[in-house]
C-alpha cells in the first residue's frame, strides 16, 4: 500500500474515555468526565468545565508536530476572518500542544480547543437553499482566509484530492466486490477529466473538509453557517477541491433540486472568483471525493471494526457516491457555468433534415403556455399522445414539437416535481400519416435499424440521432447519404407517426428528456437540434431566470408595498382545478386560491362568460334578464333572515365599503365596531375597519375616531381561551358598547369575519357571533358578516359560515368565490336596509352588474350544486384534520389546526405553553413546500399559520400530498420540537 493510503492504516488512538479523563487531569488540570465525539481517524472528546465546554483532540499517530502547528495557525486565520473557529487552550505547563502515550504505547499529540457552539447539519434531512448557499459562502471565505497561509508541515493526506486516484486504487480492495468495479470505473473516468484540467487549477492551503459535519449553525431555524470546526484535513491542494468537498456532503440531503448545487457554486465563486477550468473540474472532483470516502470508510472498518462513527457514515457516503456517479461531469460543468452566466459550446450543423414535398415544418408547442393544452387535457393519462392526435386530426403535414421545451404533457401533479423528466432534449417529427425523412446535408451512417438511425455530419464530431424511425431502403452502416436522399421512414407500423431527432457530439447520447433542474447542463450538448429541422433554437434562459426578469420588469412600475409570494417566485402560466403550472411545466398544488372556488379555468365559467360577451355586456342600468336570475339564485342560498336585496359590486372591498354606507344610512349613526386582527379591504372605509398588524403595523393605533375595536375572539391564543371563551369576550363587548353609549357614540354596526380568516382561520367560540348580534341589536345597530373568504359552501357545514355559527347578521358581504376569478362581489341584505341607501343617491354597478358577471356567478352556483362541492369540502376538510392530528402527535411545532371544511389554518408555535409563534419556521416551510410542489403561504399578523383555503375541488389525494410533504420537512428539522408540553387544539 502507498504511503499516502497507508499512513492512516491503523485504527484511532487507543485512548478511551477513562484514559482521556486521566489525560485531562494531568495535562490540563481539569477533573471532568469526557464524552466521545465522532471521528474517523482521531479521538475527540467533549469536556464540560466551569469555564465552558472544551474539545479534547487526540491526533492519530501519523500526525506530526508541524502539521498540528499548521492547523492551529489555520484556526487563527479563519477566526480572524470573522468566522467562528476553535481556539487552542494551554495545558498546565503553558504549552498548546501536549504529548500522550496511549494504552498500546503509541505516542500521540494532543490539543484542547474551545467549543464552537451551535449544531451541525449532517443529520438534517431537508436543507434549504439559503443554508446551502451559506455553507458554500463560508467555504469560499475560509479559502480566502487561508490563501496567504504558509504551511510548514507535510500534509500529504489521503483526503487531498490531488492524490485521490492513488487512494482509490490502493484501497478499492476493501470495498464489497459487487460495488468495486463500478466505483473504480467512475473514479478513473473522473481522474482523467481532472488530469486534463490540472494545469489550470490554482493551488493553496485549504481546510479540506468543510462539510455538513464540520460547520456549525445557530439553533434558530434555517440560520446560516457561522462556524467551522475540525481542521484535521488541512492541506495544500487545488482551491476548487474545497468546493468539491463541500458539494459532495450535500448529496445525501433532501435538497429542493440540483439547482441548489449551482447556487452553492455561485456563493463560493463570489468569495474566490473561479475560473472556467475550475468549474469544469468541480464535478469530477466531487465524484473522486465521494469515491475516496467510500473506499476509506470500508478500509477504516477493516482495521477498526468497533468504529461506530465510520460505520454509521457508510450509508450516507455510499448514497453520495451513487448520486455523484449518476450525473455526467460535462452536464454538471454546463450547469455550473450557466449558473454563473457563462455559456458552453454545443453542436450545430445547420439544416440537416426535411420531409419530401414539405420544405418547412410547422411548430406545435407542448410547453405549459401552449394553446394546444387549454382545457385541462394535459392532466389526463397518456396526455401527450391524445393532445398530438387532436392537434393533427385532419392534417396531412408533418409538424415539429421542438427541442428545448418544458413539456407540460410530460408533467403531472407530484409531490416531487423536480424529479419529473419534462425538458425535451429531442425534437419530434409528428404526423397522422407515415412519412419519410430526407437528408439536407452529406451524412455518414453509423448505425441503421428498424427504429434507430445514427449518422455523423461529414467531417465527424457532430452526431445526428433519429429514434422511432427505421432506415430507408439501402441505408446501412457506412452509407454516405447525399442531400435530397431518403434517410429514414416513420410510422409504417400504424397509428400516430413520431420520430425523435437529436443533434449532439460524439460520445454517449443524451436522454430524450431530463428534469428541469439539470436542463441547463444537458441543453448545450444538444444545441442545433432544432436548427437541423429548420426551426428556431430555444432561448437560453431558464424558467427561473425568466421569472426573475419578469419580476424585475414588474418591480419597475409597481409600488414597493405590493405584496407578493416567495423570495424567488415562479412564473405561473396556467391553472387547472386545484393546480397551478409554472413556466417550467411544474404542477403545483394550490392551497391558497380561494378565489378559484370551483377550480382554476373551470370550463363552465369560461363558456358562460364567452356566451355573454358574444351577446351583450353592459351595466345594471339597462334591463336584461340575467341580473334578476342571478340575484334570485343568490338569495336562495341564504337562510331565515328575510334577505331579499342584492347589490352587486366589483370586489370584496367595494362590498364592505357599501355595507358600511348602508349601515350608517339606515341607523343615522357613524360609529362602527370592528375586531382586532381583521382585514376587510383597501378602500378608505374598509381599510379604516381593518386592524391587522401584518397588513399595517400601525393599524390599531391609527384608526379614525368612528371606529371602535373589540378583541379578536380567538379561543386558542386570545384574552379568553377554551370552549367557554364566548362569555368572556361578550362581557368585553358589553363594556365596549356601554362606554360608546355613555360617550354619546352608540354603534351603527358591528363587523366580523364569520371565521377569523386573517387570524388564521380561527373559529370563534361557540355562541359568540350570535351573542354579539343580540347586543348590537339591543344597542340599535346592525350586524355585518364578512363572508368574502369563507362563504359559498367552503366550510362544508353550510353555504354561509355565519349560519353554522348560529348567527343571523343583517348584511352579508361576499366576493372572491362568487365569480371564480371574475370580478364580482355583493351585499345581501333586507329591503328596509338597502332602501336607506336611496337617501344618499343613485346606485348602479358597471362590471359586476353586467351580463357577463352575472353569467359567471350563475355558472359558479350551478357547479357548486352539480358537483356537490359543499359536501366535498366537508369530507376533504375532515380528512385534512385527521391527517394534521397525526402530524401534530409527531411534531409539537403544530400547535393547533383551526377552521372548518376547506378553510383551515395550521398554527405553528415554538413553545406550546407560551404559544410563541414560529414565524420563521412557517416562512421556511412555505419556501420549502414550493419545491415539493405545494403553493402555501403564511397568514395571521404573527405570520405563523399555514393557510389551507384551496379551490374546493381539492381531493383527499391532494391532502395526502401536502401533509406527506409537510411531514417529511418537519421530520428533517432538529428544531421543530418545542420545549414544553403539548397544547390540545380547540375543537
Amino acid at each position: 500500500m502507498s504511503g499516502l493510503a497507508g499512513s492512516y492504516g491503523t485504527g484511532r488512538p487507543a485512548v478511551d474515555a477513562a484514559a482521556a479523563a486521566t489525560l485531562l487531569r494531568r495535562r490540563y488540570g481539569i477533573d471532568a468526565d469526557p464524552r466521545e465525539l465522532g471521528s474517523q481517524q482521531d479521538r475527540n472528546y467533549a469536556v464540560d468545565t466551569p469555564a465552558g465546554t472544551r474539545v479534547l483532540k487526540v491526533f492519530h499517530a501519523a500526525t506530526g508536530r508541524a502539521r498540528v502547528a499548521d492547523q492551529l495557525a489555520a484556526m487563527a486565520a479563519v477566526a480572524d476572518a470573522g468566522i467562528d473557529a476553535p481556539r487552542p487552550l494551554p495545558g498546565t505547563d503553558g504549552e498548546f500542544v501536549q504529548h500522550w502515550a496511549a494504552s498500546d504505547g503509541t505516542e500521540h499529540l494532543v490539543v484542547l480547543l474551545s467549543f464552537v457552539t451551535g449544531r451541525q447539519l449532517v443529520d438534517a434531512g431537508h436543507l434549504s437553499r439559503a443554508v446551502a448557499r451559506s455553507l458554500a459562502g463560508v467555504a469560499g471565505r475560509v479559502c480566502a482566509a487561508l490563501g496567504p497561509l504558509r504551511l510548514t508541515g507535510e500534509h500529504g493526506s489521503q483526503w487531498n484530492l490531488q492524490h485521490a486516484i492513488e487512494v482509490v486504487r490502493a484501497l478499492a480492495g476493501a470495498v464489497p466486490v459487487q460495488d468495486r468495479a463500478s466505483l473504480s470505473e467512475v473514479a478513473e473516468s473522473a481522474w482523467a477529466e481532472v488530469a486534463a484540467l490540472a494545469g489550470g487549477l490554482p493551488r493553496q492551503p485549504i481546510h479540506g473538509d468543510i462539510t455538513d459535519d464540520n460547520v456549525v449553525v445557530p439553533d434558530e431555524a434555517d440560520a446560516g453557517v457561522r462556524g467551522v470546526i475540525d481542521f484535521g484535513d488541512l492541506t495544500r491542494s487545488w482551491r476548487v477541491g474545497e468546493l468539491a468537498v463541500t458539494l459532495s456532503s450535500m448529496l445525501h440531503h433532501d435538497l429542493d433540486d440540483l439547482g441548489v448545487l449551482a447556487d452553492m457554486v455561485a456563493a463560493f465563486d463570489a468569495e474566490t472568483g473561479l475560473s472556467d477550468d475550475e468549474l469544469r473540474a468541480v464535478w469530477p472532483l466531487v465524484q473522486l471525493r465521494c469515491a475516496v470516502l467510500v473506499v476509506s470508510g470500508w478500509q477504516q472498518l477493516a482495521v477498526d471494526p468497533a468504529n461506530d462513527y465510520a460505520r454509521t457514515r457508510m450509508a450516507a457516503e455510499q448514497a453520495c457516491f451513487e448520486a455523484a456517479a449518476r450525473l455526467p461531469a460535462p452536464v454538471m460543468a454546463n450547469l455550473l457555468l450557466a449558473g454563473l452566466g457563462r455559456t458552453a459550446s454545443g453542436a450545430d450543423g445547420g439544416r440537416l433534415l426535411a420531409v419530401p414535398g414539405q420544405p418547412e415544418f410547422p411548430v406545435l408547442s407542448l410547453a405549459a403556455d401552449s394553446p394546444a393544452l387549454d382545457g385541462g387535457g394535459w392532466a389526463a393519462g397518456e396526455a401527450e399522445a391524445a393532445v398530438l392526435a387532436g392537434a393533427l386530426a385532419g392534417r396531412q403535414d408533418v409538424v415539429v414539437v421542438p427541442q428545448g421545451e418544458y413539456r407540460l404533457t410530460r408533467s403531472r401533479p407530484s409531490d416531487r416535481p423536480s424529479l419529473l423528466a419534462t425538458f425535451a432534449l429531442v425534437a419530434e417529427l409528428v404526423a397522422a400519416r407515415p412519412f419519410g425523412i430526407e437528408a439536407r446535408a452529406r451524412l455518414v451512417v453509423a448505425e441503421a435499424g428498424e427504429s434507430r438511425l445514427i449518422a455523423t455530419l461529414e467531417g465527424g464530431g457532430t452526431v445526428l440521432r433519429i429514434l422511432g424511425a427505421g432506415a430507408a431502403a439501402g441505408i446501412v452502416p457506412g452509407t454516405i447519404v447525399e442531400p435530397g436522399q431518403l434517410l429514414a421512414l416513420a410510422g409504417l407500423s400504424g397509428g400516430l407517426a413520431r420520430a425523435q431527432v437529436q443533434l449532439g457530439t460524439a460520445g454517449a447520447a443524451a436522454p430524450a428528456f431530463c428534469t428541469a433542474d439539470v436542463a441547463p447542463g444537458w441543453a448545450p450538448l444538444v444545441r442545433g437540434t432544432n436548427t437541423a429541422l429548420g426551426v428556431a433554437e430555444p432561448a437560453a434562459s431558464t424558467p427561473e431566470a425568466a421569472a426573475r426578469s419578469e419580476q424585475a420588469r414588474r418591480n419597475r412600475f409597481l409600488p414597493g408595498n405590493t405584496e407578493r409570494y416567495y423570495a424567488d417566485p415562479p412564473q405561473i402560466v396556467r391553472g387547472w382545478g386545484a393546480y397551478l403550472v409554472d413556466a417550467g411545466g411544474r404542477v403545483h398544488l394550490d392551497l391558497v386560491n380561494n378565489v378559484a372556488a370551483i377550480g382554476h379555468s373551470h370550463p363552465a365559467v369560461r363558456e358562460a362568460v364567452d356566451r355573454a360577451l358574444a351577446r351583450l355586456n353592459t351595466n345594471s342600468r339597462f334591463l336584461y334578464r340575467v341580473l334578476a336570475d342571478y340575484s334570485e339564485r343568490l338569495l336562495a342560498t341564504t337562510w331565515g333572515g328575510g334577505y331579499d336585496s342584492v347589490l352587486l359590486v366589483n370586489s370584496g372591498t367595494e362590498a364592505m365599503d357599501l355595507a358600511l354606507r348602508i349601515a350608517k344610512a339606515a341607523t343615522g349613526r357613524r360609529q362602527v365596531i370592528t375586531h382586532r386582527e381583521g382585514y376587510h379591504g383597501w378602500s378608505a372605509a374598509s381599510d379604516a375597519i381593518t386592524t391587522s398588524a401584518y397588513d399595517n403595523p400601525h393599524a390599531a393605533g391609527s384608526r379614525p375616531g368612528w371606529v371602535s375595536i373589540a378583541a379578536s375572539p380567538n379561543p386558542y391564543r386570545g384574552t379568553h381561551r377554551g370552549a367557554a371563551a364566548a362569555a368572556g369576550y361578550l362581557a368585553d363587548v358589553d363594556r365596549l358598547i356601554a362606554g360608546m353609549q355613555a360617550s354619546g357614540r352608540p354603534p351603527a354596526a358591528v363587523v366580523m369575519e364569520s371565521i377569523l380568516g386573517n387570524a388564521g382561520g380561527v373559529v370563534p367560540p361557540a355562541g359568540y357571533f350570535a351573542g354579539l348580534i343580540e347586543r348590537v341589536h339591543a344597542a340599535g345597530g346592525v350586524a355585518i358578516a364578512d363572508e368574502v373568504q369563507v362563504g359559498f359552501g367552503r366550510t362544508g357545514d353550510s353555504f354561509w359560515a355565519a349560519e353554522a355559527e348560529g348567527a343571523l347578521p343583517d348584511l352579508l358581504v361576499c366576493a372572491k368565490a362568487m365569480g371564480n376569478g371574475f370580478p364580482i362581489g355583493a351585499v345581501i341584505t333586507r329591503g328596509e336596509l338597502s332602501e336607506a341607501l336611496a337617501r344618499e343617491g343613485l346606485f348602479f354597478s358597471t362590471t359586476a352588474g353586467s351580463p357577463a358577471a352575472c353569467a359567471a356567478g350563475i355558472a359558479v352556483l350551478d357547479v357548486i350544486e352539480r358537483e356537490d362541492l359543499m359536501a366535498h369540502a366537508r369530507v376533504v376538510g375532515a380528512h385534512l384534520r385527521d391527517r394534521m392530528a397525526e402530524l401534530a402527535a409527531r411534531h409539537p411545532i403544530i400547535g393547533a389546526v383551526h377552521g372548518r371544511g376547506l378553510y383551515q389554518g395550521i398554527e405553528l408555535v415554538t413553545d406550546t405553553e407560551t404559544l410563541a409563534p414560529a414565524a420563521r419556521e412557517t416562512a421556511l416551510l412555505c419556501e420549502a413546500l414550493r419545491y415539493r410542489g405545494v403553493i402555501d403561504q403564511a397568514t395571521s399578523e404573527r405570520q405563523n399559520v399555514l393557510k389551507v383555503k384551496p379551490p374546493m375541488v381539492l381531493t383527499t389525494r391532494d391532502v395526502d400530498w401536502f401533509t406527506g410533504a409537510l411531514d417529511d420537512l418537519l421530520r428533517g428539522w432538529s428544531q421543530d420540537r418545542p420545549t414544553r408540553g403539548k397544547t390540545v387544539p380547540p375543537g
